[in-house]
């Protein structure tokens, strides 16, 4: 099959360092970070210090961890970032930080750990795998793979109208390279595939990486980032079949990573900090400012706004993580969870026109779909019951998520959504 890809060319920001945002008077910590619902463990009226669980995660769900010391004063219904409604804890400032502006010393005998004990800690940590839309356990995803494993990490953004996994890799490679090597001791993997965006990334000293990895193979292989998807495991699975070098040593990855992800777990490990706060981009034609930000889990998206010196224009759309597949919100109140990476602010002038209509039956979205699948169809079914066959049907969990089908249709209808409510049935 004939791979198809599309280049988009979104306004990119020049981000010289991180950010720390401001510590808010309260945060609403979501007890669904990714990979489902978490159980509370605290109440109305109980104390909390920086960095104590507050939930506790089962299986593909993760424990959260309460980013700021203070009172919980209320668990109520919040919207998300992904649209839909869930349950916060939240907690008043109160109180003074046991990690959050002190020097804390490395932890230089992890290696000496288990694989059982370092994937304990990683569950315990409470870290997500934000790699694809899943935003799983990570520890998880780890249990789930087979004896002798190989790890595949993304250093570059899946999404081109992002930046964060490029910046973490820019500016942060060292620590990266590390909760690699950490990922990998974890789950005892037999080598590390490393995919780099071949126009702006600057591959780290041989000597260094060369120190890290002496007891398990690695590779790096040059990416193209200039076309749309690149970076989607489907995707990066066949870059590894067509690499003879890699080929040769590696047959497929068992477990993706990116770069978020990889600097999570050296923090967690390394630093003996529980994951209380994430790196996120708020950028936009309508902020006066794009900044990168280092933001406590739970703060409302309008503090981080604030910290961008508010808006130059009035924003006409805010979408969460990136433009081609990301959910448009309206409430400023949404707090930041463990998988937002991007908050994007629209001006109307920067919106395309969003005019649903009729299908046309014009084909482009079948073109553009790299998989063969026929969107139109199964979004016929979904809404007018019009009769299909069940292989198209089933066809739906061959979906990688690109999303390319809503980018091509000229009626502006949800596909991409219509096709990931099939494939989500099992």
């Amino acid at each position: 099959m004939t791979e198809k890809k599309e280049r988009f060319n979104f306004p990119r920001y020049e981000y010289m360092c991180l950010h720390p945002a401001y510590i808010p008077n309260a945060v609403f910590v979501s007890l669904e970070q990714g990979g489902g619902v978490s159980k509370p463990l605290v109440k109305p009226g109980d104390s909390v210090f920086e960095g104590q669980t507050i939930a506790s995660g089962y299986k593909t769900s993760v424990p959260v961890h309460a980013p700021i010391p203070g009172t919980v004063i209320d668990i109520t219904e919040r919207t998300m970032p992904d649209g839909k409604n869930a349950e916060c804890i939240c907690i008043a400032f109160k109180g003074s930080f046991n990690f959050e502006g002190k020097n804390c010393s490395a932890n230089l005998h992890w290696n000496k750990q288990s694989a059982h004990k370092l994937i304990s800690q990683i569950r315990h940590n409470g870290i997500i795998n934000t790699f694809d839309t899943g935003n799983a356990s990570l520890a998880w995803q780890m249990e789930k793979c087979s004896a002798s494993p190989v790890l595949g990490v993304r250093l570059f953004d899946f999404d081109p109208s992002c930046f964060v996994d490029g910046f973490i890799s820019s500016f942060f490679i060292d620590e990266v390279l590390q909760g690699v090597l950490i990922c990998a001791t974890a789950m005892q993997a037999k080598s590390v595939v490393f995919f780099y965006s071949a126009s702006d990334f600057v591959l780290p000293d041989k000597e260094k990486t060369d120190a890290y990895f002496n007891k398990i193979s690695y590779s790096f292989i040059k990416t193209d980032t200039r076309f749309y998807p690149s970076g989607s495991e489907r995707v990066l699975q066949k870059i590894v079949k067509k690499t003879p070098p890699v080929q040769n040593a590696v047959s497929s990855v068992n477990l993706f990573i990116d770069s978020r992800t990889a600097f999570s777990v050296y923090k967690c490990i390394v630093l003996s900090m529980s994951l209380t706060d994430t790196i996120i981009e708020v950028n936009g034609q309508a902020l006066h400012e794009s900044k990168m930000l280092k933001v406590k889990i739970g703060t409302p998206i309008r503090r981080l706004l604030e910290e961008c010196g508010g808006c130059e224009k009035p924003p006409a759309k805010i979408v969460i993580n990136g433009l081609i597949k990301g959910t448009a919100v309206c409430d400023l109140d949404i707090p930041v969870t463990k998988y937002v990476k991007t908050i994007t602010l629209l001006a109307a002038t920067d919106l395309p026109d969003q005019t649903v209509s009729q299908c046309i039956h014009c084909g482009f979205c079948r073109k553009a779909c790299p998989l063969g699948i026929q969107p139109d169809r199964i979004y016929s079914h979904y809404t007018n019951k019009a009769p299909l066959e069940p292989d198209i049907l089933l066809s739906a969990h061959l979906c990688d998520n690109c999303a390319l089908c809503n980018a091509a249709c000229p009626a502006r209808l949800p596909l991409y959504q219509t096709v990931s409510t099939y494939k989500e049935k099992k």
